[in-house]
């Protein structure tokens, strides 16, 4: 069970690495002294922890990635939308272009 939640998020960061590659930088807001230091206090200890738990789910992400499944899935996806954008009339060259812009699903 534990194997099943883990490769859940890895495979939810695995969709949404293209969206945050995507995404416009944005500032963060201003925090102030207060929020800083009770947030400081609060996930101080679990930095460690939290450290170990991304570097597992990289590591996890990447060995996804490699997997051939896992580019087949993508490729059947990115193919049934191409076919689904020309058959509702877009040209192959407009379908492409869409096709090519739409990042992979995700639950975000």
């Amino acid at each position: 069970m534990h194997f099943r939640s883990l490769a859940l998020g890895l495979s939810l960061l695995l969709v949404t690495l293209p969206l945050r590659a995507q995404a416009p930088a944005q500032s963060p807001p201003p925090i102030d002294k207060e929020s800083a230091a009770v947030t400081a206090a609060t996930l101080g200890p679990m930095t460690p922890m939290l450290g170990q738990m991304a570097e597992v789910m990289i590591d996890a992400a990447l060995k996804m990635a490699v997997m051939p499944d896992t580019a087949e899935r993508l490729a059947t996806f990115k193919k049934n939308l191409f076919d689904a954008l020309v058959k509702k009339g877009f040209s192959r060259a407009e379908a492409l272009q869409i096709a090519a812009a739409t990042p992979v699903p995700s639950t975000k």
